[in-house]
């Protein structure tokens, strides 16, 4: 299973209308990225993260490394609901496995309506995230289950990525 996401549409279902304020944008964003990484991880599903973007000139593309996750960020020339279309079509092309693509958009949706292609709403997908999440938080090898950065390096070194991501020396 592929699954294509519409990054910003879906952050502002889980915001529930009240938009995403500016001022912590990129950390609500990571926060996103990392639960669908998490989700991502143990489902093995390649999934691809699309958001708006009107810094870049050219859309980018960063994998997230050693996951099936990809984000992409749009330019101001190309948005990512062309971006969406784009990859629906070009996996639909290169692979045989069926594809899900979420978000609210009707423009998006509408050009999702074919054979192998999955429309799921933003509310839909936040659920299997948040029942994963109480899924991986009940599971008696919780202790034993290292799913976050912060569990995965030493305190010293959480602390110079922190402080790298706030800017400081």
């Amino acid at each position: 299973m592929i699954c294509i996401i519409d990054g910003y549409n879906v952050m502002h279902a889980l915001e529930e209308g009240a938009g995403i304020a500016a001022d912590n944008l990129e950390e609500k964003r990571h926060t996103f990225i990392e639960s669908v990484v998490n989700q991502s991880a143990t489902s093995g599903d390649e999934t691809i993260i699309v958001f708006d973007s009107t810094v870049s000139r050219s859309p980018e593309r960063h994998p997230v490394p050693d996951t099936p996750v990809t984000v992409y960020f749009a330019s101001a020339s190309e948005s990512a609901d062309i971006i969406i279309g784009k990859l629906v079509q070009q996996k639909l092309a290169g692979t045989r496995e069926d594809i899900r693509v979420v978000s609210a958009d009707w423009e998006v949706q509408k050009g999702a309506m074919m054979a192998r292609v999955e429309r799921v709403p933003p509310r839909h997908f936040l659920a299997e995230i948040k029942n994963f999440e109480k899924k991986v938080a009940n599971s008696s090898q919780m202790d034993r289950i290292r799913w976050k950065l912060e569990h995965k390096v030493d305190v010293e070194t959480l602390r110079k990525l922190e402080d790298m991501r706030r800017g400081r020396d």
